[in-house]
C-alpha cells in the first residue's frame, strides 16, 4: 500500500472533469496522457509501477508559467516557446521514528518536461519524459524498504517514463482570476 501512495502521491495524475482547482492565468485545456516505462534504476515493479499507465490533465498559463492542474492544486512550472518543464518534490513519510530507529522519509521528486504540438497557436498536444527520483532523507534508515515486494530495488533510484499527450477537452474562453 504504501508503494502506490509514494509512486502517485504528488502528481494526482486523475484529473476529475468538474473538479477544479483554481485555475492561474489561461486554461489550454485537457489532456489525455499516455506514459509508457523508459527507464528504472528501482527494480522491475517497485512501487508497483506499471509499464505504462495513462491520465488526464488539465494546463493552463500564464505568461512563462504553466500549470499542471491536478484537480487539487495548480502545480506551477516554465514554459518557454514550445518547451516546458515542471520541478517539484514532497517527503513521504514510510516509517515513524521508534525508540532506537530513526524512522524512513523519503523524499520524491518529480520532473516533467517536453515539448508542445500546435494546431492555429493552440496548444493541442505534447510529448516529454516524467521522471520520479526516490531518495532517504539523511537522517532516515529505509533498509526495511530495499529488496521488499513493492518496494525499492535499491536507494536512491528513479522511474523514468516517456509521454505522449493529445488535447481531448478544449480551452475554456476565460480563465478564472
Amino acid at each position: 500500500m504504501f508503494a502506490a501512495a509514494l509512486f502517485f502521491t504528488l502528481v494526482g495524475c486523475e484529473f476529475e472533469e468538474g473538479v477544479d482547482a483554481h485555475i492561474p492565468g489561461d486554461d489550454l485545456g485537457t489532456f489525455h496522457v499516455a506514459a509508457t516505462m523508459d527507464v528504472t534504476t528501482c527494480g522491475p515493479g517497485a512501487l508497483g509501477s506499471p509499464d505504462s499507465w495513462e491520465f488526464d490533465i488539465r494546463l493552463s498559463q500564464s505568461g512563462t508559467e504553466l500549470f499542471w492542474l491536478n484537480g487539487d492544486e495548480a502545480i506551477p512550472g516554465r514554459v518557454d516557446t514550445d518547451s516546458f518543464q515542471f520541478d517539484s518534490a514532497v517527503e513521504v513519510p514510510l516509517a515513524e521514528p521508534e525508540p532506537g530507529a530513526p524512522g524512513c522519509v523519503i523524499v520524491r521528486g518529480d520532473l516533467a518536461s517536453g515539448r508542445f504540438g500546435f494546431e492555429e497557436d493552440e496548444v493541442t498536444s505534447f510529448d516529454g519524459s516524467l521522471v520520479y527520483s526516490y531518495a532517504p532523507t539523511a537522517e532516515s534508515d529505509c533498509d526495511v524498504f530495499v529488496g521488499v515486494e513493492g518496494g525499492f530495488g535499491t536507494l536512491p533510484c528513479s522511474i523514468a517514463y516517456r509521454i505522449d499527450a493529445t488535447r481531448t477537452v478544449a480551452p475554456k474562453s476565460r480563465a478564472v482570476e
